[in-house]
């Protein structure tokens, strides 16, 4: 297999590593739900309330989001204002993605950075939440690094087929869906 087969194969990989996490904050939703609907129900039925329903729904939040991100970039659904995009010229459209892959690489590198820093010094340091129970912060800031890092994956995979195949890292092939559609459904 040549180098590029095995770049675009990782490519594939890692894109659905970043749809994998996306499917496990469908998973975290329904326990968040749970959670708070049993706490409303003995709340309201029994006047019992479940202690850290609150701080754990707060603390997944977190790691919904970040676990969301990645497969966001890996299906080019992230924002983009097309009308300015898709009036410029292929080249100088280009460029710009290329400008915006390097920006988006060196800032979610930082974050990456501080992140996983944040979390270390929380595990260190037995960080816990402030309310009725006593939750460990490390979790959920190990979460949001690890959201964070497959994030970076992912939008330097996005650049290794920018480059490969040309695929644009921020713009949905709309032919490409449709025929992906077509040959699913036979």
């Amino acid at each position: 297999m040549s180098s590029q087969g095995k770049l675009t194969s990782l490519a594939v990989k890692v894109s659905e590593v970043s749809q994998g996490f996306a499917k496990i904050t469908g998973l975290l939703i329904i326990v968040m739900m749970l959670g708070v609907v049993v706490d409303a129900a003995l709340r309201g039925l029994a006047g019992v309330a479940i202690w850290g329903v609150l701080e754990l729904s707060v603390l997944l939040l977190l790691t919904l989001i970040y676990f969301g991100i990645p497969a966001t970039q890996a299906l080019r659904e992230n924002f983009r204002v097309s009308i300015f995009a898709d009036a410029l010229p292929p080249k100088i459209g280009n460029a710009i993605a290329w400008l915006l892959l390097l920006l988006q690489i060196a800032v979610v590198g930082m974050f990456v950075w501080f992140t996983w820093r944040a979390a270390i010094w929380s595990f260190t340091r037995e960080e816990v939440s402030i309310g009725l129970v006593e939750i460990p912060l490390w979790p959920s800031r190990s979460m949001v690094a690890l959201g964070l890092t497959l994030f970076l994956l992912q939008t330097l995979m996005s650049a290794i087929e920018f480059w490969v195949l040309g695929k644009h890292p921020y713009a949905r092939d709309l032919d490409e869906e449709i025929r992906d559609e077509i040959h699913e459904g036979t």
